[in-house]
């Protein structure tokens, strides 16, 4: 990959991060304010929420420093190597952990506080489908690379 290519993604990915982060630390905690001055009958799960909607952009914090360090081996040339594997697999994890707290988010409002507007219902529907659809993503993908580093290791031994 060339170097200015591999420079550009790496500084999106810490604007996203640095994004995620004013989410966490801002905007989510203005919204569950704002929910709870909204809908005082729910006001209680203000706190609870408000933790599992940070550790949804928590998780999608971890896959950003998963996909720098995979960044860091396709430069070094080492990505066609198994500790390429634990990174894709905290990728699938961090997106498997994303869609299950956001399902479950989903099921309680819905299930049994029995409220909630429309636009965070489809926000959650959207996040779980997002996540889901990642994570069977990069399931795939990785085992396009667990294919290709096969045959890399047979040309390795061929040369």
């Amino acid at each position: 990959m060339h170097s200015a290519l591999n420079v550009a993604l790496r500084i999106l990915l810490v604007t996203v991060f640095l994004g995620a982060l004013v989410i966490q630390t801002v905007i989510l905690p203005l919204l569950s304010l704002e929910a709870a001055r909204e809908l005082p009958e729910v006001a209680y799960l203000r706190i609870p929420y408000l933790i599992l909607t940070i550790a949804i952009v928590a998780c999608v914090q971890l896959t950003l420093v998963a996909v720098w360090a995979l960044l860091g081996m396709v430069r070094r040339n080492a990505i066609f190597s198994d500790r390429a594997f634990r990174w894709v697999d905290v990728i699938i994890g961090a997106a498997l952990a994303a869609s299950c707290i956001t399902i479950g988010l989903l099921v309680h409002l819905l299930g049994f506080v029995q409220a909630g507007p429309p636009a965070v219902v489809l926000a959650l529907f959207a996040t779980a489908t997002v996540g889901l659809t990642v994570a069977l993503l990069v399931v795939v993908m990785r085992g396009l690379l667990r294919q290709a580093t096969t045959l890399e290791g047979e040309l390795a031994e061929v040369v």
